[in-house]
């Protein structure tokens, strides 16, 4: 390789990383202010303020959330939204502290009824034995033992997603939610309309957000 064509190469890389860097901030920013549309008391020069959540799926929580004021929720301290327009790959799940808007990511599952086998979520349903994700709005329940273990139960708060509890779409842990799995696959494993998580990490999350927190499944 001639040393002009590593120079041209360099600058195309630096480019690239500059014009990621552009639409990162940009993006972090326009998340940062719709949280403090609904949280203007929040100091986001000290805090996190949620900016490292997808925009559109950030306001889509809070916008429906709103609906719920924290003092009709019994655990108001957490609430989550997963992604479902990123694939399955990514770490779309985003679970954030209310009181300074800090953020986990998790990978989170789609039903196998919604994917198209690639990773992503294509399609959507609140019918019963259809093996799909519900997309909306979600207040999370009781805790249980079942046949994944440590799990949470969720009302659909929407026509959308209101037959989430007969349908059992809880929160639980999964094998195929593991980092090893994904990386061998190149995307998650399916659920039958559950949003998983790994199973290590499951137990953790399911104590912060049970009883009563709010949960949002978005999509485009």
């Amino acid at each position: 390789m001639k040393f002009t064509d590593g120079i041209c190469r360099a600058l195309a890389l630096t480019g690239i990383i500059a014009f990621s860097f552009t639409v990162n901030a940009k993006t972090y920013q326009e998340s940062l202010n719709i949280w403090q549309t609904y949280y203007p008391e929040m100091n986001c020069k000290k805090h996190h303020c949620a900016r490292t959540v997808p925009p559109k799926a950030l306001e889509a929580l809070l916008e429906k959330g709103s609906y719920h004021h924290p003092s009709k929720l019994t655990n108001a301290t957490w609430m989550m939204v997963s992604d479902f327009s990123k694939h399955s790959k990514e770490k779309r799940g985003y679970l954030i502290n209310t009181k300074t808007g800090k953020v986990t990511t998790y990978h989170v599952s789609h039903g196998v009824g919604s994917g198209n086998g690639s990773g992503k979520a294509i399609k959507f349903s609140n019918i019963s034995n259809s093996k799909m994700s519900s997309k909306g709005l979600y207040v999370t329940a009781e805790t249980y033992y079942g046949k994944h273990g440590y799990s949470l139960r969720m009302d659909g708060k929407e026509s959308t997603n209101s037959k989430a509890r007969p349908r059992a779409i809880v929160i639980h842990g999964a094998s195929y939610m593991s980092q090893n799995f994904i990386k061998a696959n190149k995307r998650a494993g399916r659920s039958w309309g559950c949003p998983a998580v790994d199973s290590r990490l499951s137990k953790e999350l399911i104590d912060k957000l049970k009883g009563g927190s709010l949960y949002y499944i978005y999509a485009r």
